[in-house]
């Protein structure tokens, strides 16, 4: 580990783990490594990129045009909040113990989180303070697809007897669900410093360039995340279905053709066709990609030989 000194007025620089000075060589690889952005590939080995830079250029305009003044930006930079790795390991610590059957303790550890990550605003619950983490996660506009998400479902619960699918989310589906995105997210977090390299651009919707490479690519930990992540959504959005099934006049296990038992029977894939007319649900699921998720499940999925590029076989 290489670390630039502070507290000195030359910045000196000083060698730990893993790293040892040298003599300079004209001929040494550069390799740039960011641990929040991607890099083009043309720079990826210059000395004299800086990639950030601009990338944070973009990440200024994608706030602005979202109502976000520099005054906001330049305060949030200054006070360097909890980041989302040190938010996750406290509620998870706190499912763990709701798990273990010490709910107590997990009450503690969310009254706690309260004040450390909402300014002292009480959590009410574990859902909740798992509903505030993820919208938090997900960033501004994802956001907004909740907000539009959660109005549906209150329209649809409010103009309809939902009392049976109430008693069976809360005796049958409530802790499966929670455990579900438990899982996923300490998947997620388990291999966060890859993720991060283009979670911060993605939350603002600002995609990164094409010609980006990552600087850090330990494939081999991540290549079967979105294959999971799609098993996990495909089993989750039941709930849009039995939602669906109100709304249209039916019990909540009830479909048009299928009874919810045989609805669960379906491949992944079909699963998300029942609720194909609603916008408001369907908008969740434009990124869902049958292909991807057979290549991910089924080794067929890899880097290319300089490592920048996803190949992945169709079929």
């Amino acid at each position: 580990m290489l670390t630039l000194g502070t507290g000195s007025s030359d910045g000196a620089f000083s060698c730990s783990e893993n790293a040892a000075f040298c003599d300079e060589d004209a001929e040494a690889l550069i390799v740039n490594l960011d641990p929040n952005f991607v890099i083009p590939k043309d720079q990826a080995n210059s000395p004299f990129s800086f990639p950030r830079l601009e990338q944070m250029r973009t990440m200024v305009k994608a706030m602005e045009a979202r109502g976000i003044s520099l005054d906001q930006m330049a305060r949030a930079s200054r006070e360097r909040g909890p980041t989302f790795p040190t938010e996750w390991t406290h509620l998870r610590k706190a499912i763990g113990l709701e798990t273990r059957g010490k709910s107590k303790l997990s009450r503690r550890e969310i009254d706690t989180s309260g004040a450390l990550f909402y300014e002292g605003e009480r959590l009410d619950s574990l859902d909740d303070w798992l509903i505030r983490f993820l919208r938090r996660l997900v960033g501004p506009d994802n956001d907004k697809l909740f907000e539009k998400i959660s109005k549906e479902a209150e329209r649809i619960v409010a103009g309809t007897d939902a009392t049976g699918l109430m008693k069976h989310y809360f005796a049958d589906l409530r802790t499966v669900r929670r455990d579900a995105y438990f899982a996923i997210l300490t998947d997620f977090f388990r291999n966060y410093s890859e993720f991060s390299q283009v979670l911060y651009r993605v939350r603002l919707g600002a995609p990164p360039p094409e010609d980006a490479a990552a600087g850090s690519t330990n494939f081999e930990n991540v290549k079967t995340f979105y294959g999971d992540a799609f098993e996990t959504f495909a089993g989750l959005v039941e709930l849009f279905t039995m939602l669906n099934n109100l709304d249209a006049g039916r019990e909540y296990d009830q479909g048009e053709r299928l009874t919810l038992k045989k609805y669960r029977e379906l491949d992944n894939a079909s699963k998300f066709n029942p609720f194909a007319a609603n916008a408001a649900f369907t908008d969740l699921c434009v990124e869902i990609d049958n292909e991807i998720r057979n290549a991910s499940h089924h080794r067929g999925i890899k880097l290319s030989a300089d490592r920048h590029t996803v190949l992945y076989r169709a079929g």
